[in-house]
């Protein structure tokens, strides 16, 4: 699918993606999970939106470029972006001293709190002692795969692994699984838009940020999009943005609205502590 945005934002189909990606592009190619809500899905008109693309038709209108966004599976995105078939991942990546030894990070603009989705007619889980003998979807790779991972022989769980997000939540709607991994956020709005879904009581805070993802010899792009986002933190419209499709007010000193000195994370590989104005359109 191509569709043209105001504030020059295109949406389409995974396809001709790698045709700019990497080049002196009049466009960035930003890959998303789309299926991963509320960050990236189909709308009824066979758009794509979200957090993530509210985010990026913002970021566009700030720099004052084109983006144009393509579906890929999650466990195909750092992959793809290290092999230069795009410009950037558009998508909640959990920020680790690990991946940032292969890609550029900008700045966190998320809490990465995470938590289970669970079938509304199942008992709630309140621990991982819930968990024993269960079934765990997640997606493959992610922070959520490593995480349940480490759980796993100690509870008895049997991890599902899936590409994409959706899929994980399906195999819960479906009894393939019991649970579904997820950040905390994924699993409440897809809860209040599919009663066949609650939200576990459990959850698991590790005081991570999720942050866009870049190719690791791409700092100036990196570095122009991690300014762009303090714009919009700036303005308050990266809180805006997530309270519209969470319903959750941002808290005082939020990532979701407090800047970062220099270029991407602080403290991890690939930080630039180049101080620089902020200058917002």
């Amino acid at each position: 699918m191509n569709t043209l945005f105001p504030l020059r934002l295109t949406i389409c189909a995974l396809g001709a993606a790698a045709l700019t990606a990497g080049t002196s592009q009049a466009e960035i190619v930003a890959a998303a999970d789309v299926g991963y809500a509320p960050f990236a899905m189909v709308a009824p008109d066979g758009t794509f939106e979200g957090i993530d693309i509210d985010i990026a038709k913002a970021l566009s209108e700030e720099l004052g470029e084109e983006i144009r966004v393509i579906d890929q599976p999650w466990s195909a995105t750092i992959p793809g972006l290290m092999a230069g078939k795009f410009d950037m991942i558009l998508a909640p990546a959990t920020i680790t001293e690990e991946r940032a030894q292969s890609i550029l990070f900008a700045e966190g603009y998320g809490d990465a709190t995470f938590g289970l989705l669970l079938n509304a007619g199942n008992d709630d889980v309140t621990s991982l002692e819930d968990l024993r003998g269960t079934t765990v979807a997640t997606n493959k790779g992610n922070l959520f795969d490593r995480w349940i991972s480490g759980q796993a022989e100690q509870y008895d769980i049997t991890v599902a692994r899936f590409d994409k997000h959706s899929d994980s939540a399906q195999a819960v709607a479906t009894g393939q699984a019991d649970a579904a991994l997820m950040y905390s956020a994924s699993a409440g709005q897809l809860s209040k838009e599919q009663p066949i879904f609650k939200p576990s009581s459990f959850y698991v805070d590790e005081q991570q940020y999720f942050g866009y993802a870049f190719n690791k010899d791409d700092a100036e792009l990196r570095n122009r999009v991690d300014a762009a986002l303090e714009c919009l933190k700036i303005k308050g419209e990266i809180a805006a943005i997530f309270e519209k499709w969470t319903g959750i007010t941002a808290i005082e000193n939020s990532i979701t609205g407090t800047p970062v000195a220099g270029y991407g994370p602080e403290g991890l590989t690939g930080h630039d502590a180049t101080k620089h104005e902020t200058t917002c359109k």
